[in-house]
């Protein structure tokens, strides 16, 4: 058994909420309240989720533990066996972590200022959505972002792409996640897009 420490709609933890999911791997899940994470601290050094425990090895990193879901689980593959191919999934998630990522993020601290200002909030929304064609070209011609099927960087990308395409629940009340709104929608102009993500939506979670 594999527990999983989490907060609800991490968009973090749904990246493992996924991976295990798609390789029928069991979780045990240890839910948090957002604002006392004393025991995500004590745990892991740190207060992010997800927090995992693996027969007493505890990682934390959303992608770090989906590469060991990966080992422990390897059907289905959620990365090429290439080197070649696996690097370019490994430079796709750094990508999308510390570059895609980033405008969202800012967006959120910016809109949460007593004054937000007009002309950053218009340029990080340009700067996010500058990028959607990039993900409309990777899914011309296949159903998920690294090919015929789920992949790591569907994985990775999906919980966060999501809310081009789809409603948050109605007590998502994560200022991130609108954010995250704010900068994809509409969508209408990358109906690729919106497929996948209705897609990956339909796939089981752990």
């Amino acid at each position: 058994m594999i527990r999983v420490h989490r907060i609800p709609y991490s968009t973090n933890v749904e990246r493992v909420a996924l991976a295990a999911g798609a390789k029928g791997v069991e979780v045990e899940w240890i839910d948090h309240d957002p604002a006392e994470r004393d025991a995500l601290r004590e745990l892991s050094g740190q207060e992010l989720v997800p927090v995992a425990e693996f027969e007493g090895e505890v990682i934390f990193d959303s992608m770090r533990i989906v590469e060991r879901l990966e080992a422990l689980a390897p059907e289905p593959p959620l990365y090429p066996p290439e080197p070649s191919q696996r690097a370019q999934v490994d430079v796709f998630v750094e990508w999308f972590n510390f570059v895609w990522k980033r405008p969202p993020n800012e967006l959120d601290e910016e809109l949460q200022k007593d004054e937000p200002d007009p002309g950053v909030i218009e340029a990080l929304i340009g700067r996010t959505r500058g990028w959607m064609p990039r993900f409309e070209a990777m899914l011309s011609g296949v159903p998920f972002l690294g090919g015929e099927a789920l992949g790591a960087a569907d994985v990775c990308a999906f919980p966060f792409l999501k809310y081009a395409a789809l409603e948050a629940p109605p007590d998502d009340a994560e200022t991130f996640h609108r954010a995250l709104e704010r900068c994809l929608k509409p969508a209408a102009a990358y109906p690729l897009l919106c497929e996948w993500a209705a897609r990956v939506d339909a796939l089981r979670r752990a």
